[in-house]
C-alpha cells in the first residue's frame, strides 16, 4: 500500500493513509468552547492534504480536564463551535475525528476546579498530586458522560470517535494493576481491570449506533516499571477489536511518569513505536495506526509500503510543514520540513498556556495573520543567515519584496550548532529544510563573506534587516589567559586538551559537556547558580544531566572562581580559597553577547534598519525566527 490509498475505518473511508494527531493547542479559554484561532488552525491542516484531523483532547467531564485552555464536550453549548471546526475540515475534502478524553490522576485541579479522581489513590510523578479514589456511582457517571460527549460530538458532525484508552489517562489507569488497587468490580483480576473500559466503548456505541466508526488510542508500553507492556496493549488491542472498535491509534508511554515517551522526544530511539505497532497490527484484523516521530517522509513510504501499518499519525510534523501530505503527494518529498522533536515550540509554548507553536514555523497558532502582498515591492538587505534573518528574507520575498541575503558564512547560522551535541541530531532535519527553502526561492544569495556597511549602501536598498546573531560572552577571572568558547567546540574550529574545565552550567556548557565527554575527554562543569541547566526544557534538561551522570562528568553548581595559576583554577570555599583541580582546557559557555554592526553608518545615510533576533537580545530559536517573521510582515 502507498501513503494516499483510501484508508477504511469501519464505515468512513479516508482519502489517505495520514491522519492529524490529537495536539493541545492551548488556543481556547476557561469554557472550553471553538473560537476562531481553533477553526484557523484545524483548516490549514486540512489543506495540507492530509486524510482526517484528530482534535486536541475534548474533555468529557469537568474532572478530567488537563488544561485551563482546553475544548470541551461536556454540554449541548459546545457543539455549534465544534461543527463550525469540523464544517471547515469538511470544507477541505477531509474527515474530522473527535477525540474523547478523561485525565484522570493526570488532570489539572487548577484547570477544572475540582480535585483529580482516579481508580486509586495513586500519586502523579509528574504533577505530585494525589487522586481520589472514584466510587461505583462516580465511575458510572463518567461512563455516561463518555457516551453524552460521543452524541454531541455526532451532531456536531464528527465522522469518527476516537476514545482515548492509554498514555496514563483514565481508562489506562483502571487497566493498570500499578494505579488499579480497587477490590471492588472494577480492579483486582484482569477481566475487572479491564470493566471500565469495556463499559465506556459499549456505551459509546450503544449511544451512536453503527453510523459513526469509533477507534481507540493505546500506549504499546508504558516504558514505566510495573506499567503496561507490549504484552498488554496486544491484549488490550484484541479486547477493543471484540468489543467492537473500527481501529486502534498506537503510541506509547504515559503522562505521569514517562514523559519523555508519552511526547517522544528527540533523545528517545526513534523507531520503537513504529516496531510496537507493527507487532500488533500482526495481532488484530481492524486497521492499526501509529504516532510517534513520523514525519519523515522516507520512512512513512517503508512503514506502508511494508504492511507493517495501515496508517501514520502525525502531530508535530505537520506544525512544522502543514503541507506535507501534498508535497508527499507530488513527490516533493525533499521539500517537506521536517520537525527536530525538540518539543520547544510546541509543548513547551502550550504548557505555558501561550498557544502551541513551532520552532520554524511561525505562522503555527498564527494563522489568523494572514501574511498580506505589499502594496510596493521594495529592495530589501537581510544582513545575516541566521534563523532570524533567514525567516525575515522568506516573509519579505513572499510579500512581493526582493530580497538579498548576506552572510559571512554559509546559511544557518547558530541553528547549525544545535543538531550537534548527542541526542539532538533530528534538528539538522529542520535546518535543512528551510534552507532548501531559501535556496529554491528567488532570494539572491551573497555567501561567505563579511559584508561592510558601504557594499550595503552600494545595492541601494529601501530596507535593510540586522540580523547579525550574537558573540559568546567572556568572563574575566585573575589568571586566566587562553580560552576557547563552547561554540568554537561544538563547531570544531578549536581544539582542546584532554582535562577541559567548562565555565558555565546552562544549555550550552552541559550539551558541551556531554558533547566532548563522549569523545573521551575529562570535563567538569562549574556553574556559579545552585542548579545546571536552568534555560533547557525540563524535559531536555533531565534526560540530558540523567546521560551526563552515567558518563561521570563531574559537575558543580554554586562554584565562584578565585582565580588561576597556569593549569590550575582555585575558587571559593565558604571565603577560603581552594584548589578545583587541574585544567589543559578553558572552555567558557557563560552567555551570548548582542553583535550589532554598522547600524548607526547606516541610520546616518537616513536609511530604514531593523534590527532582529540575537542582534537585538540573545534568546532562543523559536524567538529568532518569531522576530524575522514579524519583521517580513512589517515592510
Amino acid at each position: 500500500m502507498n501513503p494516499f490509498d483510501l484508508l477504511v475505518i469501519g464505515t468512513r473511508e479516508l482519502p489517505n493513509r495520514l491522519i492529524m494527531a490529537p495536539l493541545k493547542t492551548a488556543y481556547g479559554a476557561a469554557d472550553g468552547k471553538v473560537n476562531p484561532r481553533h477553526i484557523a488552525f484545524y483548516r490549514r491542516r486540512a489543506q495540507g492534504g492530509i486524510g482526517a484531523v484528530i482534535t486536541e483532547p475534548l474533555y468529557v467531564d469537568i474532572t478530567g480536564k488537563e488544561h485551563p485552555k482546553q475544548l470541551g464536550i461536556i454540554s449541548d453549548e459546545h457543539i455549534a463551535g465544534l461543527k463550525n471546526l469540523v464544517d471547515a475540515v469538511h470544507d477541505q475534502g477531509t474527515l474530522a475525528i473527535a477525540h474523547l478524553n478523561h485525565g484522570g490522576r493526570a488532570a489539572n485541579p487548577k484547570a477544572s476546579g475540582h480535585p483529580t479522581e482516579a481508580p486509586s489513590e495513586v500519586a502523579c510523578k509528574r504533577t505530585g498530586i494525589t487522586p481520589a479514589a472514584m466510587t461505583v456511582e462516580r465511575i458510572q457517571m463518567v461512563i455516561e458522560n463518555f457516551a453524552a460527549a460521543a452524541d454531541r460530538a455526532v451532531k456536531a458532525g464528527f465522522d469518527i470517535i476516537e476514545l482515548q484508552f492509554g498514555l496514563g489517562y483514565l481508562v489506562a489507569q483502571f487497566l493498570s494493576s500499578r494505579t488499579n488497587l480497587r477490590e471492588d468490580e472494577y480492579g483486582g483480576s484482569k477481566a475487572n481491570r479491564y470493566r471500565f473500559a469495556g463499559e465506556v466503548l459499549r456505551a459509546v456505541k450503544d449511544r451512536i449506533g453503527s453510523s459513526t466508526a469509533v477507534m481507540t488510542r493505546i500506549a504499546a508500553s508504558e516504558q514505566v516499571e510495573g506499567g503496561l507492556t507490549i504484552e498488554d496493549a496486544i491484549e488490550l488491542a484484541k479486547f477493543v477489536e471484540a468489543e467492537g472498535a473500527d481501529a486502534v491509534h498506537v503510541a506509547s508511554g504515559t503522562n505521569c511518569d514517562s514523559p519523555p515517551w508519552y511526547f517522544q522526544h528527540m533523545r528517545l530511539p526513534a523507531d520503537k513505536n513504529l516496531a510496537w505497532a507493527a507487532t500488533i497490527h500482526k495481532q488484530v484484523n481492524i486497521p492499526v495506526i501509529v504516532a510517534g516521530r513520523m514525519g519523515i517522509p522516507e520512512k512513512i513510504r517503508q512503514a506502508l509500503q511494508e504492511e507493517k501499518i495501515d496508517g501514520i499519525a502525525l502531530g508535530r510534523p505537520l506544525l512544522a510543514d502543514p503541507d506535507l501530505p501534498l508535497k508527499m503527494k507530488e513527490n516533493r518529498d525533499h521539500d517537506v520540513i521536517q520537525c527536530g522533536a525538540c518539543l520547544q515550540g510546541c509543548l513547551a509554548k502550550a504548557q505555558s498556556g501561550e498557544r502551541l507553536s513551532c520552532n520554524v514555523n511561525p505562522e503555527t497558532g498564527y494563522e489568523l495573520d494572514t501574511i498580506e502582498p505589499a502594496v510596493v515591492s521594495k529592495k530589501v538587505v537581510v544582513i545575516g543567515g541566521g534563523p532570524a534573518g533567514i525567516q525575515a528574507a522568506l516573509t519579505a520575498q513572499e510579500r512581493g519584496h526582493r530580497v538579498v541575503l548576506f552572510d559571512e558564512g554559509d546559511l544557518g547560522g547558530q541553528f547549525r550548532l544545535a543538531a550537534i551535541p548527542p541526542g539532538k541530531e533530528m534538528l539538522q532535519k529542520p535546518l535543512d529544510g528551510i534552507i532548501n527553502r531559501v535556496r529554491k526561492s528567488n532570494i539572491e544569495l551573497k555567501l561567505n563573506h563579511r559584508v561592510t556597511a558601504d557594499e550595503v549602501l552600494e545595492e541601494n536598498p529601501d530596507e535593510v534587516v540586522l540580523a547579525t546573531g550574537a558573540t559568546a560572552s567572556k568572563l574575566t577571572v585573575p589568571g586566566l589567559k587562553d580560552t576557547t568558547s563552547a561554540i568554537d567546540v561544538l563547531s570544531q574550529t578549536a581544539t582542546v586538551g584532554k582535562r577541559v574545565l567548562i565555565i558555565g552550567g546552562g544549555m550550552i556548557g552541559v550539551e558541551t559537556a556531554e558533547f566532548l565527554t563522549i569523545k573521551g575527554y575529562e570535563v567538569t562543569v562549574v556553574e556559579i547558580l545552585d542548579e545546571l541547566a536552568g534555560d533547557m526544557f525540563p524535559i531536555t534538561r533531565l534526560l540530558t544531566l540523567k546521560n551526563l551522570q552515567k558518563l561521570n562528568v563531574r559537575l558543580l553548581t554554586g562554584i565562584r572562581l578565585k582565580r588561576f595559576d597556569g593549569t590550575k583554577a582555585y575558587h571559593e570555599v565558604e571565603g577560603e580559597e581552594s584548589l578545583l583541580g587541574e585544567f589543559d582546557s578553558i572552555v567558557m559557555a557563560v552567555g551570548m553577547e548582542s553583535r550589532v554592526e554598522m547600524k548607526e553608518q547606516m541610520e546616518r545615510e537616513d536609511m530604514q534598519v531593523h534590527v532582529i533576533g540575537d542582534a537585538v537580545k540573545p534568546a532562543n530559536i523559536f524567538d529568532a525566527v518569531r522576530s524575522g517573521y514579524e519583521i517580513g510582515r512589517s515592510i
